[in-house]
């Protein structure tokens, strides 16, 4: 599930930043899939981290990480992998800066601009 989430953080920066590139705003209809499949995607790889491990399931899982994200996944994954949490946040992490560099080459090749 990691891989799918590196996937579509990758994925969404660069076709946010074509958008951009072009001088045009993503779609609402873009971005509600984005945050509606990255929620999902959190839900369901927590789902099957929390069988594999002793923590207790929240009961509201997808209200949680729609709001807390930022804070819970660190947190989540230090909790239950000590410091091999760290590679999957770096995974991630990487992800969005790998996109953004990739995007940025698009834009110059493409566009003439960052």
């Amino acid at each position: 599930m990691l891989v799918l989430l590196v996937i579509l953080i990758f994925i969404y920066h660069v076709g946010a930043a074509i958008y951009y590139g072009q001088g045009l705003e993503p779609s609402p209809t873009f971005e509600f899939l984005y945050t509606a499949a990255f929620v999902t995607g959190v839900v369901w790889w927590f789902r099957n981290d929390t069988k594999r491990s002793a923590i207790t399931p929240i009961y509201c899982q997808g209200v949680l990480f729609g709001l807390g994200w930022l804070f819970i996944i660190p947190y989540h994954l230090l909790k239950t992998r000590g410091a091999r949490g760290l590679f999957p946040l770096l995974a991630l992490l990487g992800s969005l800066v790998i996109s953004k560099i990739v995007a940025a080459i698009i834009s110059i090749v493409s566009f003439g601009q960052v």
